[in-house]
């Protein structure tokens, strides 16, 4: 396919060889002299005439925002607009003319002037049209039509792209550090800055100067040349001008400009030639706006309008290893300590997709897990917002976020993986060339657990064509097989229990998400907050709390005690006391099940309102969670939720708050599940012995010395509840009762106590009596010959009194 100028010895390429382009070094000469000394002399462009006329837009464009303002109509509509005349260039024309440095047709006057009124533009066109006779016209005109049937004629088989011969490189690519992703190859040709700035130089070289002017005015009306117009004002030079734009506004955004530009002045052709020629580069311009407008920002906990932050001012990556046998719960808290013994191949998240220096087969397929609350789709939002911004993975040419839980909303109806992608990305409508083996994208299918299709790998039909018409779960299957884009990477993020839902033999690597280590926590809370100073404080103030500090591996967690801690500190008395834990988790838990109402009901107001079979629920896991703590083990089956009268399919759709860990067959009662954290499962349980003796009246302690109308009285002093509790934790050998005091003497207290009104207690319920007789007894048991480690959690009780007596 021929090409505006020649690949070997072009103006273009003689100046990339020498010397790069003035974002990197200005490309603009005043030295004439270097020009005459080149070993080819370009012959003079010959311009075509053109006859336009001038006139007033009656509705001006409105700019609206830097990044919305790309994606806008670029034309200077504002000001003067050109009525196209039926004037054809041909691809030969492109070819034969060079990139003619030296503007020899027109008069340095003419140059400066960058707008012409009416009657001066139709003495200079009258004398132009002159000097080119009317069989030089028709000869265009039938070189034009001869250009757009050969165009027509080799688009399937130009996969919808004009495709620019070239030289491959042949050195291998160098090894990328890491954290950069995996370098499978050279930058595609297409997409590198020698081939756009070619293709833009030969098109704006077919526009004369008077078409020139008022190319540079309607870039006057973006955002970017809005206060800077007078960088590009005096360039008439196409290939300065070209380079100028590139260097302003970055090589994807110039060429989206010009693109749009180029019609309003007459030049539809031209503009479609360019679009073709830089396909891919226009792809994947826009794709990264679409992408940034959507990922940029992030949601920390719940989505509440306003409260987003840009993620790369708060994302610290968490620990990401290759799925090996230990299990994805930490099962270290403040009374247990166990040391992990197995060693794990830690990657970084850009780097999923390298394999390791043993491994000979390359990664297609990888399965991202983790336990709820790990930061999967924050992860996933990353390495989007790296990619857009060219820290890494730009091997990949584009990279395409199926989110599972939108999947289900697309036609019913059979279409083929092309359409898919155009209703989901307008900017890849009809993009046959993403079947070539020349491009390498990534698809991205995250929380996995959200998906509704059935992904039925054993009977869907076997996809092979991305223009075949099937149903979306046979494109959705084929896709992951790698029957259909086998060259293309596939990312699928999944909660453990859902990531059976794709047979193992389909998965290249597994990958886990483990949260934050002691370091990547200091890093976070001294990130999140503009003041350093203050970031310090709450990871000092944290550590206070060793319970804390362990759960805030979670990043969840570790952005609620920021949260809390940072508005805490306004207060000049904040701090004197160590932090209690009991409200953190009061808290997690309520957010916790918020969430999971947004992920599988919606985010409507009603969808969001707790039910009273989500208030039963929490209380029979609480339920289930004492049992548990009473028979000392921290796992739970299908027959355990069944004695709590709740069934798997309740646990699926609240799965906020538990994971599974084990899974021998396909049957449901091999399953064995955990919560998130077994100081998770201690707060359960607590909750649930505080709740059924305020709201019901119940001693789930001693259950055998309360009478029978006791059960009636929801006001009895809560003296009579933690005088058992208190008393059975200390005669514990091993302490796996500790914490579950803790929790239950922390919600006691007014502060505490607020944040289970509206959920599983009433709003208006009367406050507990008898918390000063539950101080004078804890006192009384530390004056007694008690274990050093029993007294220390009797300490951190009171701690836990004291700090929810104001709400702390």
């Amino acid at each position: 396919m021929s090409n505006f100028g020649d690949d070997s010895d072009s103006e273009v390429d003689r100046i990339m060889t020498d010397r790069p382009p003035s974002s990197y070094g200005s490309m603009h000469s005043d030295d004439h002299e270097d020009e005459e000394d080149d070993e080819f002399e370009e012959p003079p462009l010959k311009l075509p005439a053109t006859r336009v006329r001038l006139h007033r837009s009656d509705s001006p464009e409105t700019a609206i925002t830097e990044r919305t303002n790309t994606n806008q109509s670029s034309v200077y509509i504002d000001g003067l607009v050109l009525r196209p005349q039926p004037v054809m260039h041909t691809a030969e024309s492109h070819s034969r003319h060079s990139f003619n440095r030296e503007p020899s047709i027109v008069e340095p006057s003419e140059l400066q002037s960058d707008i012409r009124t009416e009657a001066a533009m139709d003495v200079e066109l009258n004398d132009r049209d002159a000097e080119i006779n009317e069989s030089d016209m028709q000869e265009q005109q039938n070189e034009g039509a001869a250009m757009e049937q050969a165009e027509a004629t080799k688009e399937d088989d130009d996969f919808d792209e004009i495709v620019v011969h070239f030289e491959e490189a042949k050195d291998p690519p160098p090894p990328p550090p890491e954290g950069v992703g995996l370098q499978f190859q050279h930058t595609h040709y297409s997409l590198t800055l020698r081939h756009v700035l070619k293709q833009m130089v030969g098109c704006l070289s077919q526009l004369h100067p008077g078409e020139i002017a008022y190319f540079k005015r309607s870039l006057s009306n973006h955002c970017r040349f809005r206060k800077n117009y007078s960088r590009i004002a005096d360039l008439n030079d196409p290939l300065d001008l070209a380079d100028k734009m590139i260097e302003v506004c970055e090589l994807g955004e110039a060429l989206h400009l010009t693109v749009r530009a180029i019609p309003n002045i007459g030049k539809g052709n031209l503009s479609e030639y360019l679009r073709k020629t830089c396909r891919r580069a226009v792809l994947q311009h826009d794709l990264k706006i679409a992408h940034e407008r959507r990922y940029y920002s992030l949601y920390e906990g719940r989505c509440r309008p306003g409260q987003q932050r840009y993620i790369s001012d708060v994302y610290v990556e968490p620990v990401t290893v290759i799925r090996g046998s230990r299990e994805p719960i930490n099962l270290e808290n403040e009374v247990q300590r166990i040391p992990y013994t197995i060693q794990e191949t830690q990657i970084r998240a850009a780097d999923i997709f390298r394999p390791l220096p043993h491994e000979q087969k390359p990664i297609r397929t990888v399965m991202m897990t983790g336990i709820p609350a790990c930061g999967l789709t924050v992860a996933v939002n990353k390495v989007i917002i790296d990619w857009i911004e060219k820290k890494n993975n730009q091997d990949f040419q584009f990279v395409f976020p199926l989110p599972a839980k939108e999947l289900h909303l697309g036609k019913d109806e059979n279409q083929s993986f092309l359409e898919m992608l155009g209703n989901f990305f307008a900017e890849a409508d009809d993009i046959k060339f993403i079947e070539k083996p020349d491009c390498l994208s990534l698809f991205i299918i995250d929380a996995l657990e959200l998906c509704k299709h059935n992904l039925d790998f054993k009977n869907n039909e076997v996809i092979s064509s991305a223009r075949v018409k099937a149903p979306l779960d046979a494109l959705l299957t084929s896709l992951i097989k790698g029957t259909l884009l086998p060259n293309a990477r596939v990312w699928i993020t999944s909660h453990v229990t859902a990531a059976h839902r794709i047979p193992q033999q389909l998965i290249d690597r597994y990958v886990e998400l483990r949260g934050f280590t002691d370091e990547k926590k200091e890093e976070y809370f001294t990130k999140r907050t503009p003041d350093p100073e203050l970031g310090r404080k709450v990871y000092n103030h944290m550590k206070r709390s060793k319970a804390l500090e362990i759960i805030c591996h979670l990043p969840l967690f570790s952005w609620m005690v920021a949260f809390i801690f940072e508005r805490g500190f306004r207060d000049p008395e904040y701090g004197k006391h160590p932090p209690g834990i009991t409200a953190f988790y009061s808290q997690f838990i309520v957010v916790q099940m918020n969430r999971s109402f947004e992920k599988y009901r919606g985010c409507s107001v009603e969808a969001q309102k707790w039910r009273d079979e989500d208030k039963m629920f929490i209380e029979m896991m609480g339920k289930m969670s004492y049992k548990m703590i009473q028979e000392g083990r921290d796992w739970f089956t299908v027959e355990d939720l069944t004695s709590v009268n709740l069934t798997y399919e309740d646990l699926a759709n609240r799965d906020e708050l538990t994971t599974e860990v084990k899974r021998r067959n396909e049957d449901i009662h091999t399953w064995i599940f955990k919560f998130v954290h077994i100081t998770v499962q201690e707060y359960m349980a607590a909750m649930y012995a505080y709740v059924a003796f305020r709201k019901h009246g119940k001693n789930v302690i001693e259950p055998s010395k309360m009478s029978w109308f006791q059960g009636s009285n929801k006001d009895r002093p809560v003296i009579e509840l933690y005088r058992p509790a208190i008393d059975r934790a200390l005669v514990s050998p091993n302490g796996h009762l500790d914490m579950f005091l803790r929790f239950l003497v922390g919600l006691v207290t007014p502060g505490t106590e607020d944040n289970l009104r509206g959920y599983l207690l009433n709003h208006y319920h009367p406050k507990a009596k008898g918390t000063e007789e539950v101080v004078k007894y804890i006192n009384k048991k530390m004056r007694d010959n008690i274990h050093a480690d029993r007294r220390r959690n009797l300490e951190l009780c009171l701690v836990e009194l004291e700090e929810g007596k104001e709400g702390r």
